[in-house]
């Protein structure tokens, strides 16, 4: 495996992690939402079931149980079919288990649901970087545009710029990754001739 492959896949792995951890905290942050509607009404019952059949899936997913988790995540939309974290984390699944176009689909759907949710966006772009690099790198613009501050995105930017052959461009966002995250300063770009 070259050093450039090497590189990505090392950050796939870490990020998917963090996608993953992400996910947990949205659903948290919907588990808070919902509790805090009025428990008499039809609908926030309904949300109490979604946040609770979101956490559910989660764990599933968590052990890797995916055919549990994929039915739980469906359960949700058949509930909310514009369940954003539904469809990110029907996504993540598919792309945990290698079903890259499944995965985008899903991803697609959550944008429609959301369309500055940048996990989705993150992923999404992961899923493109050696089919449609040019795509990766629009997306990993929209996602700078929403959150400057988003230091794996600034380094995948990096890593796709480099593989294209734009070492400038490469350079000033790896720079920039590494001025937010020290610590990415372990990935190194690929030398291009």
């Amino acid at each position: 495996m070259n050093h450039a492959k090497k590189n990505r896949a090392m950050i796939s792995a870490a990020v998917l992690a963090i996608v993953a951890a992400a996910a947990v905290a949205c659903s948290s942050l919907s588990s808070t939402v919902a509790t805090t509607k009025s428990t008499s009404s039809p609908a926030s019952l309904t949300d109490s079931q979604v946040t609770s059949l979101l956490q559910s899936g989660l764990k599933q997913a968590d052990q890797k149980k995916w055919s549990a988790a994929t039915t739980i995540f469906k359960h949700v939309l058949a509930i909310n079919p514009s369940n954003v974290y539904a469809d990110y984390d029907l996504g993540w699944i598919a792309q945990s288990t290698a079903n890259s176009d499944e995965a985008i689909s899903y991803y697609k759907k959550a944008l429609a649901a959301n369309a500055a949710y940048t996990p989705a966006m993150y992923n999404e772009a992961i899923l493109l970087e050696t089919s449609q690099p040019q795509q990766a790198i629009a997306i990993y613009q929209k996602i700078l545009s929403i959150d400057p501050k988003a230091s794996s995105a600034y380094l995948r930017l990096a890593l796709v710029q480099a593989e294209q052959g734009d070492m400038a461009a490469a350079k000033a966002s790896d720079a920039k990754a590494v001025s937010l995250d020290p610590a990415l300063s372990k990935y190194k770009l690929p030398a291009k001739n």
